[in-house]
This record gives structure tokens, C-alpha cells and sequence, in this order.
């Protein structure tokens, strides 16, 4: 009778966690719906003390950072390839030593008081190491690094 009760007890608490798990408070569910009014199938998480909208919009996948105050602090849109950059970055990027590169993503980043960026990822022809830049829309590089061993390169540790 009690492995009944400890597995029943096991049940209930996953379910509370599962349940749990995507939450946002409401305040930055209804801030998000302010800005993307027509924003649908919404997936939450959390990103260190910054709450993440996680949907589709106009065809690309859009990440929406806002803080505890249901301020917004960042927005992503991921572009995957170098179709939709700024011509200044596309020739920049031409231009660079990782031109050779299979590019693996690309992130329009913005944010409320600063300018957009630009975010790279490529990968070098036959070897297991990834690069990413930073551009800004004018084609000017604000950082370049290593990111072969690292995780989450666009959240909230890098920009906030």
C-alpha cells in the first residue's frame, strides 16, 4: 500500500511540474498580446529572470524577452539564412574570414533602446567548430567568438 501511495504521490508532483512549466503571469501574457495582438500557438519559458514568448510570425520562428515587470526587453527573429540581412551585413559578411563557412543561423535581434543586431552562426568546412558574429545593420562587427562549446547564445546572458 505505500509504493501505491509514494507512486501516486510521485504522479501528482510531475503532473504540478509539467503544469507548471510554460507558465508566464498574466501581466506578461496580456503585454505580449499588446504588441502581437494576432500572435497564436504562444510557448513559454523562462530565460534566467526574463519571461519568453516563444511563436511564429510572418513565416519566421520570433522569440519576445520581457522582465518581471512585463516590460519588454528583447525580440528575435530567426532568419536561418543570409536572405533577409541588411545588404551592409551581407557584404560584410562576404568580406570576413568566415565567408567560406556553412552558415547555420541567423537572428535579427532588437531591443527597445538599442540598435538591432545582426547574429551569425557558421560552422567551418569540415571541422566541429562554430563561430558567431554580431553585426550591426550597418555591416559592422561588435564581437566575433568561439561558440562550439556554448549554450544559449542569444539568451538573456549574452544581451541583458
Amino acid at each position: 500500500m505505500n509504493k501505491l501511495k509514494t507512486a501516486l504521490l510521485i504522479l501528482m508532483l510531475l503532473a504540478s511540474i509539467s503544469a507548471s512549466a510554460g507558465y508566464a503571469p498574466d501581466s506578461v501574457q496580456i503585454a505580449l498580446k499588446k504588441m502581437y495582438p494576432t500572435a497564436v500557438g504562444i510557448a513559454w519559458s523562462q530565460d534566467k529572470a526574463y519571461y519568453v514568448a516563444d511563436f511564429m510570425m510572418n513565416g519566421f520562428d520570433t522569440k519576445v524577452w520581457f522582465n518581471s515587470d512585463a516590460e519588454w526587453v528583447m525580440k528575435q527573429t530567426d532568419w536561418e539564412t543570409l536572405d533577409e540581412v541588411p545588404a551592409a551585413v551581407f557584404n560584410a559578411f562576404a568580406a570576413s574570414q568566415f565567408s567560406d563557412g556553412v552558415v547555420q543561423n541567423v537572428v535579427w535581434v532588437q531591443f527597445p533602446k538599442w540598435q538591432p543586431i545582426v547574429a551569425i552562426q557558421v560552422g567551418k568546412p569540415n571541422v566541429q567548430i562554430k563561430y558567431q558574429i554580431l553585426f550591426t545593420p550597418k555591416g559592422e562587427v561588435l564581437r566575433q567568438q568561439n561558440i562550439t562549446y556554448a549554450y544559449n547564445t542569444l539568451g538573456a546572458s549574452t544581451f541583458l
